[in-house]
């Protein structure tokens, strides 16, 4: 990871400040396609403009999905986890909430799947990566203000770094929104600096531009700190927040999945038996039982 270096300086200044986080994105307007039936829910692809101008003009078009069933009254924004491109994953992880009366919205990351900008996840540089998280949020944030006439009970949730981008729209939106941030903590600065994905980072590459690997090291700590969830005031509705982590997360360290979990006193903590990849495959239903349980607190 970040091979390809530092990426832009001017971006790095400029989008590192947390205030970005806090601007109120411009209301946006969707473009929907005619919906499909996918069993008992129906399926429509759209897309709007996103409201982060910074992104280059490939990645400047936001995809998303729409599962929605008669008669449910909640929506959930499902941010998408590191490397998840398309909607497959999160249609097989959490696609049965639809039957829970809980209407899902996928939405595709800034430089994924179809907002690719020639290259892959794996080749974007830390600037690129500063502008997919905050693209996320700001996304994240005008749709759930899109959602908000539409219907009575509102969420955002995530698994791994979707779930910390979720965690950082609940707590930098202004509605009360329930919270299901899923395998994550209060800041991703250790999962790319000390856990087991540093291992894949290329310190030697950043490190040729700032005097060495440690000064790499520490820069990208400094960089990612600032999507520090702690940063934040709590959520509206903090006690409509469930945070989980995994037993067996050799990525997310569990003291930043209790760190996250104190910053927001008042949600609910939640251990899932399963490691960070395994529990995608083995605990659907007690990650799915998460949303609904934020949810459901609302």
């Amino acid at each position: 990871m970040f091979a390809r270096g530092w990426g832009d300086e001017a971006v790095m200044a400029e989008f590192s400040n947390r205030s970005r986080y806090l601007a109120k994105p411009a209301p946006v307007k969707i473009a929907w396609r005619e919906p499909s039936l996918q069993g008992d829910d129906a399926c429509r692809d759209g897309t709007f403009a996103s409201p982060l101008l910074a992104l280059p003009d490939p990645v400047k078009t936001v995809y998303l999905r729409a599962l929605t069933r008669e008669g449910n009254t909640a929506a959930c924004v499902m941010l998408a986890a590191s490397r998840d491109e398309g909607y497959s994953i999160r249609e097989r992880v959490f696609g049965r909430l639809t039957g829970r009366e809980i209407d899902l919205y996928l939405v595709e990351n800034p430089y994924y799947g179809l907002r690719r900008n020639g290259r892959g996840p794996s080749d974007i540089t830390v600037s690129d990566h500063g502008l997919m998280a905050l693209g996320m949020v700001l996304e994240a944030r005008a749709l759930l203000e899109y959602l908000k006439p539409r219907y009575a009970k509102l969420a955002v949730a995530g698994y791994s770094m979707g779930g910390h981008m979720a965690a950082i729209t609940a707590a930098v939106t202004p509605l009360p929104v329930a919270c299901a941030a899923l395998a994550t903590g209060a800041s991703a600065s250790a999962i790319y600096t000390r856990g087991l994905l540093s291992w894949s980072v290329d310190f030697d590459s950043l490190g040729n531009a700032v005097g060495g690997c440690d000064a790499a090291r520490e820069r990208l700590r400094e960089l990612f700190d600032t999507a520090d969830v702690t940063r934040y005031r709590p959520p509206i509705l903090v006690d409509a927040a469930v945070v989980s982590g995994c037993t067996h997360d050799g990525y997310v360290l569990p003291s930043e999945t209790e760190r996250l979990a104190r910053h927001w006193r008042g949600c609910t903590l939640r251990w899932i038996k399963a490691g960070h990849f395994s529990s995608l495959l083995t605990q659907r239903r007690a990650l799915c039982e998460c949303v609904e349980e934020a949810v459901g607190k609302l």
